[in-house]
């Protein structure tokens, strides 16, 4: 993993060299020689901490970099959720991508800029004094190929100045609504936990009456024995806690694994620091006293001579104990149900996303992207080189169709340009915004895109041939108000990748996902690959093959190191790049859906501890009605109605933050509304039915209580 980095960076940062030195501004101008900075964890990984390597040489991208230094243990770079192994100054650039370098390109995007405060400046200060400086830096480098419209624009951008403790920002606001979202799923489970144990050790307070009793008839006082009961709620928070924090190494170590992509790993730091312990200590406490005061309230509130005689419970007292359980349950079951709710939204998004039509066909396509800057072969001779490259993959076995194309869909990379119609309805400013890509003959054959109208590219559309281009639907509709604009014509701003030529329209493809998979379809224009006068270095090798063949990625190295020795690959398949494109998507469902079925699991045991208890406090009052003549079913339903009263209650409230809630989530779901009302008579009919196969037990164990044991008891 490499990073560019100016002269300053490691200064700035207060980073301090582990060997050697860091990178200096000296380092860091035109012209300059091949310098690296090595990362402490790489260092040690590959070197194993042997400071000889300071002072030689390594190889990156067929390039040579002289060692100086390594930087100090612990610092991974600034980027979160990505480590360095090695940084090289940002004049390197222009080293390792040759003709193609960014350095000169005004209209690329890619670097962030990280500064330090003057000491008694304040980060309003800071972003005052970037503000007064934008308008300068931009108006110095307005990339000159943009139009007057839009340069006028690229003079109004500014700074925007955050503190930088943290990192980075970029990942953090990728996921940062939906862990937040999941922040708070965990937070209403928590509680769901914490309601559920007060439930139960209130139902476990009524089997301790005697011993409460005798307690107290010795001469224990009532805050004694309440004390004695937190400590025992405490000590088993506590011991849930110190659970939990082991299961969450491994968890935390799944999500960091489940969010890396096969071509972008991420690196989290996840080790166990002083501040979590305290963190989850303290929550333990907590929630230790939150679910135990009430039963430590309750349970020492006892009449000592009905206790020592065996009644079941003083009536006045068991009917607030009911009334208090019974509140306690009907708020698991709110709580509960906006879990579901949500989990049933986020999983029906997800299969939204996983099931729409992206305008091509996934299966069994390989993605083979070359990296021709490593490779012997002069840049002149590399466009002839691809296209024999192209001719020997389509003739290797079990290869259906092969085309080269600048991106991939869903490739992450994106070149868009401003697009100009000929007449007065011409779009202006963003609204003529366009994304393009370069292919070769039969690309869209890969990908099963069809052509709706006009034709594909072939050979008539060499690098002397007039100008022509092939668009999807949404480009003919956004900019020609037509379905099919064959032979109209269109210009983009003269730059490197584009002429200012008129571009003649000779055919319409189907819309198809471009960058993400959420994305409306994009306005896109295919430009013939034979039509480049620039070649770009890293082009991608689309490849459909048979279904029963094998791997094919060995084939391909052989026939890419014959034509072009010393090139790389690096290998994907389409349809592991559509799924890393959902993981976001994929992380909300999997899981919302698993704290959704923690919730249902705990409200289907909160709601058997209560009603367990509910049949003890009521065992007098079911066994007289059975001594009158009661029938078993009659006593079953008797239980079955107070569950019935429970789920009255706290269906209602539930559904109702649930559909207040739907706005926070609603920008994180695709194609399916936060208070969808499918939804939601599913989840609370899933909700009913896991709360009377909790009742099942308690509702039997009702029905064969014997009433004459009951009466004797009497």
């Amino acid at each position: 993993n490499g990073l560019y980095v100016s002269g300053d960076y490691f200064r700035t940062l207060g980073v301090r060299p582990a060997a050697g030195r860091l990178i200096a501004s000296s380092d860091d101008r035109r012209g300059c020689v091949g310098t690296a900075v090595l990362s402490y964890n790489f260092f040690q990984r590959q070197f194993g901490v042997d400071e000889s390597i300071i002072g030689k040489t390594i190889r990156l991208d067929s390039h040579e970099f002289s060692v100086i230094g390594v930087s100090q243990p612990g610092f991974f770079g600034t980027s979160i959720g990505h480590q360095f192994d090695v940084a090289i100054p940002i004049c390197s650039e222009a080293i390792m991508w040759g003709a193609n370098s960014m350095l000169d390109q005004r209209s690329a995007w890619w670097l962030d800029i990280v500064g330090r405060r003057k000491p008694g400046m304040t980060i309003e200060q800071a972003r005052a004094r970037l503000q007064v400086l934008a308008p300068q830096i931009y108006a110095a480098v307005i990339p000159p190929d943009y139009p007057a419209a839009a340069q006028k624009r690229f003079v109004q951008l500014t700074f925007v100045a955050e503190p930088a403790a943290s990192g980075m920002p970029q990942l953090r606001n990728q996921y940062s609504r939906p862990l937040l979202i999941l922040m708070t799923v965990v937070a209403l489970v928590l509680l769901i936990a914490c309601a559920n144990i007060a439930s139960l050790m209130l139902a476990r307070a009524s089997s301790r009456r005697k011993e409460i009793a005798v307690r107290l008839a010795i001469g224990a006082s009532r805050s004694r024995l309440i004390r004695q009961i937190l400590t025992e709620c405490i000590l088993l928070s506590f011991t849930g806690a110190l659970l939990g924090v082991f299961f969450a190494r491994f968890g935390a170590a799944l999500i960091v694994r489940f969010i890396s992509t096969t071509r972008d790993q991420i690196f989290i730091d996840i080790s166990s620091r002083v501040g979590i312990f305290a963190f989850t200590a303290g929550v333990a406490m907590f929630t230790g006293i939150v679910f135990g005061i009430l039963p430590a309230l309750r349970s020492t509130k006892v009449s000592i001579a009905g206790a020592m005689k065996g009644v079941s419970a003083d009536q006045s007292l068991g009917r607030t104990t009911f009334r208090g359980a019974r509140w306690i349950v009907a708020f698991q079951v709110a709580l509960s149900l906006v879990l579901l709710v949500g989990a049933s939204l986020f999983i029906r998004s997800f299969r939204n996303v996983a099931h729409q039509d992206l305008g091509f066909d996934r299966e069994n396509v390989l993605l083979a992207r070359l990296y021709l800057e490593r490779s012997r072969v002069p840049r002149e001779q590399w466009p002839t080189n691809e296209d024999l490259i192209e001719q020997r993959v389509r003739t290797l076995p079990g290869i259906e169709c092969a085309a080269i194309a600048w991106t991939s869909p869903l490739g992450r990379i994106e070149w868009n340009s401003y697009v100009f119609t000929e007449g007065a309805n011409s779009l202006t400013g963003d609204d003529a915004l366009a994304e393009f890509n370069e292919v070769a003959p039969g690309y869209f054959r890969v990908l099963r895109t069809p052509i709706l109208a006009g034709r594909d590219f072939d050979s008539r559309d060499a690098a002397n041939s007039p100008k022509v281009a092939i668009v999807n639907q949404a480009l003919a509709r956004h900019f020609f108000n037509d379905d099919a604009p064959i032979g109209r014509y269109f210009r983009v701003p003269a730059d490197r990748d584009a002429k200012s030529d008129p571009i003649q329209i000779v055919g319409v493809a189907k819309d198809a996902a471009y960058v993400e998979v959420r994305e409306k379809f994009p306005p896109t224009a295919f430009f013939p690959r034979g039509q480049k006068e620039l070649t770009f270095n890293r082009p991608t090798l689309v490849v459909r093959a048979n279904s029963t063949s094998a791997n094919l990625s060995h084939s391909i190295e052989s026939v890419v190191s014959d034509v072009i020795p010393g090139a790389s690959l690096s290998f994907q398949t389409l349809s592991n790049q559509v799924d890393d494109n959902m993981t976001e998507e994929h992380l909300l469902a999997m899981l919302s859906g698993f704290f959704g079925g923690l919730a249902l699991l705990l409200a289907m045991i909160g709601l058997y501890g209560v009603l367990a208890y509910i049949v003890t406090q009521r065992q007098r009052e079911i066994g007289i009605r059975m001594a009158l003549g009661a029938e078993a079913r009659k006593i079953v339903s008797f239980v079955l109605r107070d569950v019935a009263v429970l789920l009255a209650a706290g269906i209602p409230i539930g559904l109702a933050i649930a559909a207040f809630s739907g706005k926070l989530i609603e920008k994180l779901l695709f194609n399916i509304h936060a208070r969808d009302v499918s939804t939601m008579i599913f989840s609370a009919v899933a909700l009913i039915a896991v709360a009377f196969v909790a009742a099942f037990v308690p509702a039997r164990r009702a029905a064969r209580v014997d009433p004459i044991v009951v009466l004797r008891e009497e």
